[in-house]
């Protein structure tokens, strides 16, 4: 059954087809082709393992054209080397972009078409992997297109314990050094969580696990633990009341979000523990982008007691883009690490005491 997207989502892959069409035409005009470090195995955050253990080449495979291969059945490897990321890797070295969503990826590379060509076979395990535990959220976002999501993966909406096995012994396998633990849907909707953690953990002990969450249901001491088991843990809270976080996460609520974030640092503090970092990620709209609300967002973060406040540019919808990000001195005050992201450092790691085990 065909589903209604949102309208920004419309309008993005109008975009994102244009942006295609022009690489592609500069591609031949240049004589350049395209490496994709995703399907190279260079990029540790480029290959995602969704809900129903597909394996994607992109963050947004909303439709499933990015996905390579099923885990379940094919180790890692073979499906780099299967023909789906074969023929990508081929359309690449030719000028080619696959799928729209090539366009606005950070993985593409522009190389000459002699050495596009000749890496269009290469290939390597890579050092990490993104896992997307869960396509189920409590949140209906203005840019989320869940209803494409939940049919694209249909019975696979949260990947088992036994799945979870599989993917722990991938990485221990790949000697992976990073997992990002979240992508399409909310990773402590699961309630799982703790014993999926705990699995990938037992393979892994040493690497480092990221993962994001929107707080509201972070609520109890099984998740708190499972929290603990991270080393860096995103809140993304969009704004410093209800009414401002809703006009982009629909169904947010400020006060139990932020309540859990600080109750989290709590439970993590008691234990004189460095890790997880404990990140509030505010993205910035036109709506909550005020001087003053960036000024009660910075007040709040240091209440709480998290590690660092990021400030996010929002790239979509297109409405609801900030200026002052840019322009504003309520923001260039803050370095930027990259051009869309400003981290304010607001509690140096060695005030805690140990890594959580």
């Amino acid at each position: 059954m065909k589903t209604r997207q949102p309208a920004n989502y419309r309008t993005r892959q109008r975009l994102l087809a244009t942006a295609r069409r022009l690489l592609e035409l500069r591609a031949r005009w240049r004589q350049r082709g395209f490496v994709c470090r995703s399907l190279a195995g260079l990029a540790p955050d480029g290959l995602f393992i969704n809900s129903d253990m597909t394996v994607s080449c992109n963050c947004q495979d909303i439709d499933g054209r990015g996905q390579l291969g099923l885990l379940r059945t094919t180790p890692l490897v073979e499906i780099l080397r299967g023909p789906k990321a074969k023929g990508f890797r081929r359309q690449l070295a030719a000028g080619r972009l696959p799928l729209a969503r090539c366009a606005a990826c950070w993985h593409l590379q522009s190389v000459p078409r002699d050495e596009a060509r000749r890496r269009a076979d290469q290939f390597q395990g890579p050092k990490g992997l993104s896992v997307e535990n869960t396509v189920r959220c409590n949140l209906r976002c203005v840019s989320c297109c869940r209803e494409t999501i939940l049919q694209t993966r249909g019975r696979g909406q949260s990947l088992s314990l036994a799945d979870v096995e599989i993917i722990s012994e991938t990485l221990h396998q790949l000697g992976a050094e990073y997992c990002g633990y979240y992508n399409l849907g909310e990773p402590f909707y699961s309630p799982a969580i703790l014993d999926e953690l705990r699995l990938l953990r037992h393979r892994n002990p040493s690497m480092t696990v990221l993962s994001s969450t929107n707080g509201l249901l972070l609520d109890n001491d099984p998740k708190r633990e499972a929290a603990l088991l991270l080393d860096e843990l995103l809140f993304s809270i969009d704004g410093v009341s209800t009414p401002m976080v809703q006009r982009y996460q629909r169904g947010g609520d400020f006060d139990r979000s932020y309540e859990n974030m600080r109750r989290l640092v709590e439970y993590r503090d008691a234990r004189g523990l460095r890790r997880p970092a404990i990140v509030w990620k505010y993205v910035v709209f036109r709506w909550n982008d005020r001087p003053e609300d960036i000024a009660r967002a910075l007040q709040l973060a240091r209440e709480a007691r998290v590690d660092r406040l990021q400030l996010i540019f929002a790239r979509n919808p297109w409405y609801a883009m900030s200026w002052r990000f840019f322009l504003s001195k309520a923001f260039r005050v803050w370095k930027r690490t990259n051009w869309r992201c400003r981290d304010i450092l607001l509690r140096p790691a060695d005030q805690t005491v140990e890594k959580a085990a």
